[in-house]
């Protein structure tokens, strides 16, 4: 995922950048991973580092699991 940003002058000059995580107090930029979590008519964006991907899928597929355990259809 990218963000282009545009300028609304005369010459429409355009930034493309890709998503990163900077440190506080540090030059240190790390990339990420872009996710937006929707709920009801909210969303947020979560950026996610690509050491920490690994962990978020784990925890998804967990979740769906443990959701899907828990479904009895009809009850």
């Amino acid at each position: 995922m990218s963000y282009r940003f545009t300028s609304a002058s005369a010459d429409r000059s355009a930034l493309t950048a890709e998503p990163i995580v900077l440190y506080p107090g540090t030059d240190r930029a790390q990339p990420a991973v872009a996710v937006r979590i929707r709920s009801g008519g909210r969303s947020c964006m979560l950026y996610v580092t690509l050491d920490r991907i690994d962990e978020l899928v784990t925890g998804i597929a967990d979740t769906a699991r443990t959701a899907a355990a828990d479904f009895h259809p009809g009850a």
